[in-house]
């Protein structure tokens, strides 16, 4: 009888799961609270607040729990990210009257960190990484839905004017999701489609391409110039990493041929620049002045920064303007400055390091250890849109849906080189237990045998 080897322990929904989904959907806006005049942030939203303690408990459970293999979750560019947003609660006492928000919104950071260190913590890190992802995509699929209900039904609330090609433009009206952030959700869904479109036949392919049409029109609709472009180089990025050179040339030449028998070209300009003059498009809607203002208050304190979160609302948007400066770099360098600007670029550049180094040898062998070489060149895709994204917003550098995306890519990358230096070569997987001792035992060849 053969020697039958031990199964790897399976994974579910865990505490670690748990805490991400509650980070997740603490980010989503349920109603405007009342916030006092030249203050930061809303003391009474109860249901964030509830959420985040919440998160930290059960990530902390987690910690415990997993503290034998928590070297899997603590790698480098997770302490990075640790140490940015340690920073950016010790630069809470450079803000004092801000104080509380800042210290607020950097424990946010840190606890999504933890989070993500707990998952991959798990005796199967691979797999519970792939859990993390799953639940984030389910969450914007809940959420599309709801929002082309809230389009059917309460158009008026649903769709606001717009000057560009289209008359309107989508916005989620419950949770309040303005139309930049409908847009890059969409980008996601549409990604995430298209990927499982390529791999997945029989009745699954119906479903994915309900929801790729379906995510494709959202971000039309959403009207979002940098999560259409960021798709289009995350799918540029998925077909050469998973070799699909043929589809990339094709898709290429069809696009070559419509721009050049139709009037492609102008009706994209027109979708483009959005009925904007020429100065407010130039200026990216007016950020490049923020930008200038930002740069000019980043060289008043260019290392220790002016507070987290906060000294960029306090100091140049107003505490009733915009929340960020939509633009990850100039957050951060104003926040905490090239303290924090270090260790937070460096995490960023060594995840994408990693992932290419997958990628590269993925692309070449067809397999990682025993990494699906489509789930790298998926993620990939990903990291490219997320980093396309944050080109223009500030959503890497803080507790947002962009960022908890990053930290699954950062997690897929670790988990899938932790996969790849412990898998064995076939050869020797083939060689059971008892097939191994057979071969120098013939008592044992004739054990084997029966």
């Amino acid at each position: 009888m053969v020697a039958k080897l031990s199964k790897p322990p399976r994974i579910g929904f865990g505490a670690g799961h748990l805490a991400w989904l509650a980070m997740f959907c603490s980010i989503l806006i349920w109603g405007f609270g009342e916030v006092g005049r030249g203050e930061l942030g809303n003391t009474g939203n109860w249901y964030r607040i509830a959420l985040v303690i919440f998160a930290a408990a059960l990530t902390g459970f987690g910690l415990l729990r997993n503290a034998s293999r928590l070297s899997q979750g603590f790698c480098g560019p997770v302490v990075l990210l640790l140490i940015y947003g340690v920073l950016g609660m010790v630069s809470a006492t450079y803000v004092p009257r801000y104080s509380l928000y800042s210290m607020w919104k950097a424990s946010e950071f840190v606890i999504d960190v933890l989070a993500i260190a707990v998952v991959m913590s798990y005796a199967r890190p691979l797999a519970s990484v792939k859990i993390a992802y799953q639940t984030i995509l389910s969450v914007f699929a809940v959420l599309m839905m709801m929002y082309w209900v809230e389009a059917l039904l309460f158009p008026s609330s649903a769709l606001g004017p717009s000057r560009g090609l289209l008359p309107y433009t989508l916005s989620g009206v419950l949770p309040i999701m303005n139309g930049n952030a409908v847009a890059f959700m969409s980008a996601v869904l549409a990604f995430a489609a298209w990927c499982r479109l390529l791999k997945r036949g029989g009745s699954a392919r119906i479903i994915w391409l309900v929801v790729l049409i379906s995510a494709l029109s959202m971000l039309i609709l959403a009207q979002s110039r940098t999560s259409l472009i960021g798709l289009a180089v995350a799918l540029g990025v998925q077909l050469y990493f998973d070799r699909r050179y043929g589809l990339l040339v094709i898709i290429a030449a069809l696009v070559a041929l419509v721009t050049a028998t139709t009037q492609l070209l102008t009706v994209t300009e027109a979708y483009v620049v959005r009925g904007q003059s020429p100065e407010l498009f130039s200026s990216l809607s007016g950020r490049t002045q923020a930008w200038k203002a930002a740069w000019t208050l980043f060289e008043e304190a260019p290392i220790v920064g002016h507070g987290f979160a906060a000294a960029a609302r306090a100091e140049i948007l107003g505490t009733t303007g915009a929340s960020t400066l939509h633009g990850a770099v100039f957050d951060v360098l104003v926040g905490v400055g090239l303290l924090g600007f270090v260790p937070w670029a460096a995490a960023i550049l060594w995840t994408s390091l990693r992932l290419l180094r997958l990628g590269f040898s993925a692309r070449t062998h067809g397999t990682e250890g025993n990494l699906d070489r489509s789930a790298v060149a998926e993620m990939l895709g990903l990291l490219a849109l997320i980093l396309v994204r944050s080109t223009t917003n500030s959503d890497l550098a803080l507790h947002e849906h962009a960022f908890m995306l990053f930290l699954t890519v950062l997690a897929f990358a670790t988990a899938a080189l932790h996969s790849a230096r412990h898998a064995l070569p076939a050869p020797v997987r083939d060689r059971t237990p008892a097939r191994a001792g057979a071969r120098t035992n013939p008592a044992r060849q004739a054990q084997v045998q029966t």
